[in-house]
């Protein structure tokens, strides 16, 4: 990207949270954290330091299945930016000392996020729409399993997870192929050992007849609301029907949970719906903060929209128009270094190769109405949703009436 002035580039590792150990829950998200207290050659102000003092900036996060660290700045500052990101990826101490430390800043991040009804809304939904599953533990942990993770578990985790077999390194902007392996390979010093991908557990849903339900009751002025609709994972040829579904669910203000019950009836501030993707399984979850006495009819209109997209097919050009704006939002987005990092990083990833973007438009156009259809059909029914609550909801289980067909 000649144009730019920037150079995104990011180590990912596929290794997440679905992968800890249910007695450490917590350990991969731990050793994200843990890279930027020190290496060998550098200490946690000194990594900082030699990003921030040339203008970048530095930042990573874990998720369900992968881990990414991430560096942004100016172009000519790449061989600077790989030695950083390479030096804390198979360097750092994971010293007694810094675990402990880090040990309550990760209690005090967990704390923050549960005094967040819209945050802990997503954490119940994800513990009852993957009960008993590595993937409905939080990605963070929790306090008991925090106190599990020593720094022996840490540097275990690294050795065995952070290697050439698990790792994509990519980078993105005004940089050629040519800087980046010079920038690599002038920073690898001894190589990159193999280590090995960790193993899967599949989820497969537990069949059931009725909406699974779960509410935590506060004194707060609104109801929390978060439905999770199992769908099909990244793999699926039903993948790019799934993305348009979800544009025409709640992605934008166009869509039909954001004219009904906001713009229509007024029920709500802030309503939507967004995907998470998998290997093997899938999320289609939507969310919304309404006031306790609209409950009622928030969850009627939101049971009704998903009716209605089962019922029968959208028209050709509801279809167009969602397409036309997947298609502009993707091309709008790698417009920027970042996002074709992340694009290149996760086809290697997740896919094993490189997918060229017209080839993901082909599958979007490919996408009929019939297609959303039969999907919806399949999606939305009472035994594959889940709701959650946060606030004052005094019978939750009528609340999950209200939602079920």
């Amino acid at each position: 990207m000649p144009w730019m002035e920037s150079v995104s580039l990011g180590i990912w590792t596929g290794v997440g949270g679905r992968h800890d150990p249910a007695s450490m829950s917590g350990l991969a998200h731990f050793a994200e954290h843990m890279v930027f207290k020190g290496t060998k050659r550098r200490s946690a102000r000194q990594l900082n330091r030699d990003v921030e003092s040339v203008g970048g900036s530095m930042d990573a996060y874990t998720s369900e299945d992968h881990t990414s660290f991430f560096i942004r700045g100016p172009a000519e500052r790449l061989p600077r930016f790989a030695d950083v990101l390479l030096d804390l990826y198979r360097h750092s101490r994971f010293l007694a000392t810094d675990v402990k430390r880090e040990r309550e800043v990760i209690s005090e991040e967990i704390a923050m996020y549960r005094e967040q009804p819209a945050q802990q809304v997503e954490d119940l939904l994800w513990r009852t729409a993957w009960p008993s599953h590595p993937l409905g533990r939080p990605i963070a942990g929790t306090d008991e399993s925090l106190a599990n993770i020593t720094s022996a578990a840490l540097k275990n985790h690294a050795h065995s997870w952070f290697g050439s077999r698990n790792t994509v390194f990519s980078a993105a902007g005004r940089v050629t192929l040519e800087e980046v392996k010079e920038a690599i390979e002038s920073s690898a010093g001894d190589s990159l050992a193999p280590g090995r991908k960790p193993p899967l557990r599949a989820f497969k849903p537990t069949p059931r007849r009725h909406t699974a339900v779960i509410c935590e009751n506060r004194d707060i002025d609104q109801v929390q609301l978060a439905v999770a609709i199992h769908a099909p994972g990244r793999h699926s040829p039903d993948a790019p029907a799934l993305r348009l579904l979800n544009v025409l669910l709640g992605e934008n203000t166009s869509s039909r949970l954001w004219s009904s019950l906001r713009e229509d009836l007024g029920l709500c501030y802030d309503v939507g719906s967004d995907i998470t993707s998998l290997h093997d399984t899938g999320l289609l979850h939507i969310f919304a903060g309404v006031d306790p006495d609209k409950l009622e009819r928030a969850l009627k209109t939101l049971r009704s929209e998903l009716l209605r997209l089962a019922a029968k097919p959208v028209s050709r050009r509801t279809l167009s128009e969602a397409l036309e704006y997947t298609t502009a939002s993707i091309r709008m987005a790698l417009e920027t270094p970042s996002s074709h990092m992340t694009s290149m990083a996760e086809c290697l990833l997740f896919h094993g190769r490189w997918i060229p973007i017209d080839d993901y438009y082909r599958r979007l156009e490919a996408v009929t109405p019939e297609a959303i259809h039969a999907l919806a059909k399949s999606l939305f029914k009472p035994g594959n949703l889940t709701l959650a609550l946060v606030g004052p909801v005094p019978n939750p289980d009528t609340a999950a009436r209200w939602l079920s067909p």
